[in-house]
């Protein structure tokens, strides 16, 4: 997979300094509930990158970074925990040479947990390039479609297609948007966790018992 970026400086979202290295810019970050960083977007000089990479791999001791804080300029500095860095992969690519600020390469730093469903957990993950609101008529018919594949993807036993509005709403509990985490998403991102308790299958089977999943449509 390769990362091309189209950055000039005039038309991007505010960038966030890395405090604890030089030269380094990030405009997206995700964290978990725990406040561990699940994906980072950062812009830098390719010896900075390998720096920051290799300090997570470091203990505190040799001068690792087990946490850093992204700094915006007049505001806030926003933690970030670095948690198990063996789990972290990254794509990186370099910026066109005719950009402002040189010499550039973009590294996304991300938790395989981005891409990959967990089954066994009954657990997915999903980030967006952009902050998204499920009320909004214009987009609330994608988020439904992404949610139900999503869904379709976790679930151990088949789900019909006339079963999508009946099956979202036993679900809706189960999602938690980014934006609702103590550790909100830094940056035009957004997101939510999909995360399906073990009573699901019995919440299922409650539905088909009262009639509302039959295995043909009905209609009204």
């Amino acid at each position: 997979m390769q990362i091309t970026s189209q950055f000039d400086g005039r038309d991007h979202p505010p960038l966030y300094r890395v405090k604890e290295l030089t030269d380094l810019f990030a405009d997206a970050c995700v964290r978990n509930e725990a406040g561990q960083l699940l994906f980072l977007s950062v812009f830098g000089r390719d010896t900075s990158i390998q720096q920051l990479l290799a300090s997570f791999t470091l203990g505190a001791k040799e001068g690792g970074l087990t946490q850093f804080k992204l700094q915006r300029p007049g505001a806030g500095d926003e933690l970030v925990l670095v948690g198990d860095a063996g789990r972290l992969e990254k794509l990186t690519g370099r910026l066109p040479r005719q950009n402002l600020f040189g010499n550039l390469t973009h590294a996304w730093i991300f938790d395989p947990a981005l891409v990959v469903a967990d089954r066994a957990n009954r657990i997915v993950w999903r980030i967006f390039g952009e902050r998204r609101d499920p009320r909004s008529a214009e987009q609330r018919e994608r988020f439904t479609a992404e949610l139900w594949a999503t869904l379709r993807q976790l679930m151990p036993v088949p789900l019909l297609d006339h079963w999508r509005e009946p099956v979202l709403r036993a679900a809706a509990e189960c999602v938690t948007w980014l934006d609702q985490l103590s550790a909100q998403p830094i940056g035009d991102v957004g997101g939510y966790k999909l995360e399906l308790p073990d009573a699901f299958l019995a919440t299922l089977s409650a539905l088909v018992r009262d009639g509302e999943l039959t295995l043909t449509p009905t209609m009204h």
